[in-house]
């Protein structure tokens, strides 16, 4: 009886959206997104768009972005009005409808690389490399095509590769993924927009370097150490280790060895980190903070998809530098995590590019895939629950209902009480527990990379995209609320049905269910949703409905998947 009840529940939750409108994003799943000032920037995956008879989920070749100052959509849909839509208007086929969306939804395509007002866009939907790249200037809305001198570089189906940006010197970085695994870092120059080149680094120049990594689905993070910055690498499937005869994927990466690249003497290096890492996955995403005295930085990792245990997370870890500590904040963000509360087993990953940090206190997280144990509970589709929107105060670790656009970041007391100090920094543990790889490494990641004089633009109120166009109701709403209620009703009764034919179903097919799964290091039998009852998180405010449209459920013409009967997740 009581699974029974966990599957109406949760059919309950997943089947509708409550107050959407038509026109609405009410999920996102693989987009890249890139902050620029105050405004979010997205594009590429799949996207669930409110229909006036139920919703649309596809990819799309549109650059999404949303002021973060007019009330910004959290843990709800993105309203249509609080949205620009422009067309991607570029020549090499980051144009088309797949563009940097994933094989699927499962892995990242691609990567964006923010440099000054600019947005260069790597990847898109063609085979053979190619020496340009999609070029979009915030300031005038513009998309170009920019060539690049040093090579044909740009491989459009490259996936699950790591990227990251150095603003400070106008370069970007993008090595590993797979299709094929590639080998090597591409470091690209746009320090002269108008003379773009960049260079494949296969071995590092330094007297103590180490080879470029080879990870598929991990973490690429730029800290502002050393003369020129740093970048830090770990998590995901590490090519070099060999690759599973089980999954055809590589072994899981070790998340106590970490990557660090120093970009002035184009060095890598393996350091050893200690503390509590978190279980090994790739798919997840991060977010930077640095102490008010500028001694520490600290990554956030949230999610992730393990191949080994065939299942999503939902737990949050911090690796704080220089002492490379792994720190477990999941216990403290959970108190606040709407969706732990329903299902311990609930997590999200194809996260690779879904998150920012927000003013260097705030992490912004977009959509993800939303599993429990190996299957996907939603494929994209609206929800009660899981919004594509969520907002995580890195000071406090705990998940906002809104973001606070006046925030500053203080130390948390889940950090400073494992390296020392207080609120505005002070860390007392600066050396990691096994000491440093190397003396010049600890040297340099002591130094600080000088800021340029901050070139800070308000986003204004209008942007150039052309905004996303769509017919309006001029009705009253008042009809479509009351259908929405006798909708409802119908709807309610209809999946109190499919909820008792899929429970029927269920238990009638679990034997045929076993060793459907395969991946990591050998065979998984198909996780089981936690057996104590599922209860539906406490629901949002509603929202406010817009002008001149009606509010409404989404009927009851999506298909809901029976738990285990969609394809499991092999890969990265």
């Amino acid at each position: 009886m009581t699974t029974w009840i966990s599957l109406v529940v949760l059919v309950l939750a997943l089947s509708h959206c409550t107050f959407c409108s038509q026109g609405d994003i009410c999920y996102v799943v693989g987009a890249q997104t890139s902050l620029v000032d105050d405004r979010l920037y997205f594009m590429g995956g799949n996207y669930s768009i409110v229909t006036y008879d139920g919703q649309q989920i596809e990819p799309t070749g549109s650059l999404y972005s949303i002021d973060l100052n007019s009330q910004f959509p959290v843990e709800r849909p993105i309203p249509q009005a609080g949205f620009n839509n422009g067309t991607i208007d570029s020549k090499i086929t980051v144009a088309s409808r797949s563009a940097l969306s994933a094989i699927g939804a499962d892995t990242t395509n691609g990567a964006v690389w923010k440099i000054n007002d600019i947005l260069y866009v790597f990847g898109g939907g063609f085979d053979t490399p190619i020496n340009t790249l999609s070029a979009y200037n915030v300031s005038t809305g513009n998309w170009k095509d920019v060539t690049v001198a040093g090579g044909d570089f740009n491989f459009g189906k490259r996936t699950s590769a790591q990227f990251a940006s150095a603003p400070e010197s106008s370069l970007g970085f993008i090595y590993g993924g797979n299709t094929p695994y590639m080998s090597g870092m591409l470091r690209f120059d746009a320090s002269n927009p108008d003379k773009l080149s960049w260079t494949n680094e296969t071995l590092s120049n330094g007297s103590y370097g180490a080879q470029v990594p080879n990870l598929i689905s991990g973490a690429l993070v730029y800290i502002p150490a050393g003369k020129e910055g740093m970048l830090i690498s770990f998590g995901g499937g590490n090519v070099t280790e060999g690759i599973s005869p089980d999954s055809g994927w590589p072994y899981d990466a070790n998340w106590n060895t970490i990557y660090v690249y120093d970009i002035a003497s184009h060095t890598w290096w393996v350091q050893e980190a200690s503390g509590n890492p978190p279980a090994n996955r790739g798919a997840f995403c991060t977010a930077l903070t640095i102490s008010p005295d500028g001694g520490a930085f600290h990554i956030t990792t949230y999610g992730g998809w393990s191949l080994a245990d065939q299942r999503s997370y939902e737990d949050v870890n911090i690796l704080t530098i220089p002492s490379f500590t792994w720190i477990d904040a999941t216990e403290l963000s959970n108190q606040s995590n709407r969706e732990e509360q329903v299902n311990s087993t609930v997590g999200r990953d194809a996260l690779g590019g879904a998150c920012q940090a927000y003013r260097g206190s705030q992490m912004i997280v977009l959509g993800g895939e939303i599993r429990a144990g190996a299957y996907s509970l939603t494929k994209g589709a609206c929800s009660n629950v899981f919004e594509p929107v969520r907002v995580l105060d890195l000071s406090t670790y705990k998940w906002q209902t809104e973001l606070d656009t006046n925030s500053s970041y203080e130390v948390p007391a889940i950090i400073y009480d494992k390296i020392g100090g207080n609120a505005t920094g002070g860390a007392t543990l600066t050396v990691p527990s096994a000491g440093f790889a190397d003396a010049t490494l600890a040297s340099l990641i002591q130094q600080r990379v000088s800021t340029p004089t901050s070139t800070f633009h308000p986003s204004p109120s209008v942007n150039s995209s052309v905004p996303y166009q769509n017919k309006k109701s001029h009705h009253s709403n008042t009809g479509a609320i009351a259908g929405g209620v006798v909708g409802g009703v119908v709807g309610l009764a209809c999946i109190l049905g499919v909820a008792w034919f899929l429970f029927r179903r269920r238990f009638g097919s679990e034997s045929k269910a076993e060793g459907l799964v395969q991946g990591g290091r050998g065979k998984s039998r198909v996780q089981e949703m936690d057996a104590r009852q599922l209860h539906e998180a406490p629901t949002h405010g509603a929202m406010s409905e817009m002008s001149g449209q009606g509010a409404f459920e989404l009927p009851g013409t999506i298909a809901v998947t029976e738990l285990g009967s969609s394809k499991p997740l092999t890969e990265y």
